[in-house]
């Protein structure tokens, strides 16, 4: 059974990642833990359990039966959930896009989140809707990527959607070689970087042969590689170094360019996966190829 960690606040993006988690946990066995984080200094509990409790009758209501529990506690957001979520597949929390200061201003939870978790950290943007879309994952040329890939390949059969593999390039800067200058043209970076994508298809469909899989070589920084498809994905799946999302620092990160102008919901994927966690999303069957 998957075991997934919902951040709810009551605020209209948590409310967006309650009717997410409602919606995959009608796809298969899920059970759900609620979590509201509060501060130790303020004692609200009247409205704090009126809260725990709307979020635990509206999933019983969009699936009759599940498995839930409602948590109170006490201490940092980040932090706490990170630590709830030490035996979870998934952990959900909301996501308010919007300018990057007014972002910043509030902490960057998610993505802080999404750098401590062990679990892979799926962020729901105000106004999520559910779509067909592809389930989009970024390609990484250095093996950062191989656990998002294996996360995102099972989330797509979960859903029986397609499987967009997106790789994005830029032309290197000549290497000086003594007193030689050695440049490489555009078709052999092509070549090399449309190796990187075929590596990847090979992998996810030794693993899920009949998924069906697309493929997209795009000249752009990584982060507006990924952002082209934005509206056109049910998910985008990105993994990380623990160096901040994918590379550079937390601050200035792909992860982070991407969180403020999302319009689809965005998953971390940690460096390694808890043992099952691609197996549990992928149980339900998947469709035949085309």
């Amino acid at each position: 059974m998957e075991r997934i960690v919902l951040g709810y606040d009551g605020s209209p993006a948590a409310v967006s990642a309650l009717n997410w988690t409602a919606a995959r946990a009608v796809q298969g066995q899920t059970s759900v833990d609620v979590v509201l984080v509060v501060s130790p200094l303020f004692e609200e509990r009247a409205t704090e359990r009126q809260r725990l409790g709307k979020a635990e009758a509206l999933l019983l209501e969009r699936v009759p039966g599940l498995d839930v529990a409602v948590h109170r506690l006490e201490g940092g957001v980040t932090d706490t959930i990170a630590r709830t979520s030490d035996n979870a597949d998934l952990v959900v929390v909301g996501l308010n896009p919007g300018h990057p200061i007014r972002a910043a201003a509030g902490g960057w939870m998610p993505l802080r989140l999404s750098t401590r978790s062990e679990a892979p950290v799926c962020m729901i943007p105000v106004g999520w809707r559910h779509t067909d879309d592809p389930v989009t994952v970024g390609v990484g040329s250095d093996g950062s990527s191989d656990a998002a890939l294996d996360f995102a390949a099972a989330e797509a059969r979960r859903g029986s959607t397609d499987l967009r593999l997106v790789h994005s390039w830029l032309m290197p800067s000549p290497a000086l070689d003594a007193s030689t200058i050695v440049a490489v043209t555009p078709e052999e970076v092509i070549e090399d970087n449309w190796q990187v994508l075929e590596g990847a298809a090979q992998r996810v469909l030794i693993q899920h042969p009949n998924l069906p899989v697309q493929s997209e070589l795009v000249r752009d920084s990584r982060s507006a590689a990924l952002l082209r498809f934005d509206g056109r994905s049910s998910l985008i799946v990105i993994g990380t170094h623990r160096r901040g999302v994918l590379v550079g620092s937390l601050l200035g990160s792909v992860g982070q360019e991407m969180l403020w102008r999302a319009e689809c919901p965005i998953c971390v994927v940690p460096p390694r996966l808890r043992a099952g966690a691609t197996s549990a999303a992928a149980r339900p069957g998947a469709r035949a190829g085309r």
